[in-house]
């Protein structure tokens, strides 16, 4: 049997989702892939380095913590470590990219990795070779079609053309474990209109309270968008500051009782919202995900999910269509079940992983 070590970060929600399927997958890798994993909880690259050098293994995942790349001396630092990681072995060197969005600050290590998961990669690698302003595609939109101003942010790295290719899509966050625990609570063409009593969700943290930064300023006009169909539907929207979010219990309430989740990009373009929308029979509307890849994939327009532009221009129109046309909505949300059960069932995270160290 191979053995393999991750090596890696989890301290947050986040990345606890990253690393749910190898729990529960654990005797999947075992029986189908022939791999068995051992777990190091390390943040920094040179508590990366010294467990490598100390563990015997066939296949390494790494997913150090995004805050390893503030600092130019550590990014510096952890190009050495992985320079010598790859120069001491031959072993599989697997990358798990830790930022939400689809680019990084870690894309100078790519030569030195065998693969270089992100939870979302664009569909079009050669948008890795572009200058975005602000890094992002989507932050290029904001500055440059909403005026919005970025004030400096800035996630990405210069991505070397020749090892571009390494660049590769992982495990999203509907891999966490409650989600799987959800979908499997009910059978998975059962539907009840009749539970929902609100018609549009849109419960929104608007992040840290005195910052009024891109994510703020584009989650508002999010809200802002949806304010026309307050006179005609019941809608349970708000934008608040972390330290002011709804209670859990309310958030959970609502959202299972609501017809549609309509759910803006935050840091990143895939939210935990939208899975929850799936696990509770909802239909997911949200700005177009035509531009990356993801897996479980739950956004395929007008199968899936209801694509919006990124401007909410049509979000209006879109959501008073599937309110007037029930009947359609509850097609896209089975479709959107059914799409989402059959990742888990197919063990969707075991064959990456099989796919990644043959």
């Amino acid at each position: 049997m191979k053995k393999a070590i991750f090596v890696g970060c989890n301290n947050d929600f986040i990345t606890r989702s990253q690393l749910d399927p190898f729990f529960y997958y654990a005797q999947a890798l075992k029986r189908t892939v022939n791999l068995s994993v051992k777990y190091f909880y390390i943040e920094t690259f040179a508590e990366i380095s010294r467990t490598v050098e100390q563990q015997d293994s066939d296949v390494i995942f790494l997913m150090p913590s995004w805050r390893e790349s503030l600092r130019e001396e550590t990014l510096i630092k952890a190009e050495k470590i992985l320079q010598k990681i790859r120069s001491n072995n031959d072993k599989k060197i697997i990358f798990i990219d830790p930022f939400s969005q689809t680019s990084s600050n870690f894309f100078h290590l790519l030569p030195y990795v065998d693969s270089f998961l992100k939870r979302q990669p664009y569909k079009d690698i050669d948008n890795y070779k572009k200058d975005f302003i602000g890094g992002l595609m989507m932050t290029d939109f904001l500055n440059k079609k909403l005026n919005i101003d970025l004030n400096q942010w800035y996630v990405g790295s210069k991505c070397p053309e020749d090892y571009i290719n390494r660049i590769s899509v992982g495990w999203n966050l509907g891999t966490n474990k409650k989600f799987r625990t959800e979908l499997h609570k009910r059978p998975l063409f059962w539907f009840d209109k009749k539970t929902k009593s609100n018609d549009i969700f849109c419960r929104l943290s608007l992040g840290n309270s005195g910052d009024v930064d891109w994510y703020t300023q584009y989650r508002l006009r999010a809200l802002n968008a949806l304010k026309p169909l307050e006179t005609d539907y019941k809608v349970l929207a708000s934008g608040r500051f972390y330290q002011d979010l709804v209670p859990r219990s309310q958030y959970l309430k609502e959202i299972k009782s609501s017809r549609i989740v309509f759910s803006p990009f935050g840091w990143g373009e895939a939210c935990f919202r939208d899975f929850e929308a799936v696990c509770y029979d909802c239909l997911l509307v949200k700005p177009s995900m035509d531009h990356i890849n993801t897996e479980p994939n739950i956004y395929i327009d007008g199968e899936t999910y209801v694509s919006v532009n990124w401007d909410f221009s049509n979000l209006v129109e879109k959501c008073q269509y599937f309110l007037e046309n029930p009947d359609e909505a509850a097609r896209i949300i089975t479709n959107a079940r059914q799409a989402y059960t059959e990742y888990f069932r197919e063990n969707g995270f075991a064959q990456k992983i099989k796919s990644l160290i043959e």
